[in-house]
């Protein structure tokens, strides 16, 4: 077996030992993703996915041109809205391994006060169903997300030629001109990925996507 092989976990049944909750945004909510990510740490090891919904956190799009020329998700905290993705119980090293995948993201633990969660599945769950995490992680982009420059309002998120569209309006460069297919392949050459990104900052296009507390303690 070449990769991890990957299961929907019954909403019954109890997590694996050792594992937390890592709730995905963008591809890593792709079973695929995650099992070419992963399958290297245990080729014949297994996955274990569920879906959730999440309250208080939209998507929007990262304030970064990703290398391989396509703009990516990223969750932001609200104080309204739900996200319906898929969550994966990860032990430590897969939590880790994950991380170096990432570069432009931080993993970041938040608590289901703020952000209530419930596993979907099968709507009769019986009164000793497993509780619900206190808390569960959750990649936040370092780069914020794409905002607004006088509403500061968080572009929702969207199609790639709609984001590139946007783009282009604000910042009116030639890479971004033509169709989204074309774009991509543009921006993931040279240095243009880098030198949007530094375009977007420096027009002020992004916003923080997570605040954080005076302790530097994640909302």
């Amino acid at each position: 077996m070449s990769a991890s092989v990957v299961v929907e976990r019954d909403p019954q049944s109890a997590p694996p030992p050792g594992t937390r909750l890592v709730v995905a945004v963008g591809s890593n909510a792709a079973p695929s993703v995650l099992r070419r990510k992963l399958g290297h740490l245990d080729p014949a090891g297994v996955l274990h996915l569920t879906r959730v919904r999440v309250a208080n956190i939209t998507v929007g799009h990262s304030a970064h041109v990703a290398a391989r020329g396509y703009v990516p998700a990223a969750p932001v905290r609200t104080g309204h809205g739900t996200l319906e993705t898929v969550a994966a119980w990860l032990s430590p090293p897969q939590s880790e391994a994950l991380d170096l995948t990432e570069p432009n993201y931080d993993r970041r633990t938040v608590n289901t006060h703020d952000h209530p969660l419930i596993f979907l599945g099968d709507p009769r769950l019986p009164a000793d169903a497993p509780a619900t995490p206190d808390e569960f992680d959750i990649y936040v982009s370092r780069h914020g997300v794409l905002a607004d420059p006088a509403t500061r309002a968080p572009l929702p998120f969207g199609s790639q030629a709609g984001v590139f569209g946007w783009l282009q309006r604000h910042l009116d460069d030639p890479a971004l001109h033509g169709a989204a297919a074309e774009v991509c392949a543009r921006l993931a050459t040279g240095d243009h990925a880098a030198r949007v990104t530094g375009l977007i900052n420096d027009a002020r296009l992004s916003r923080s996507a997570w605040p954080v507390d005076a302790r530097g303690v994640v909302a």
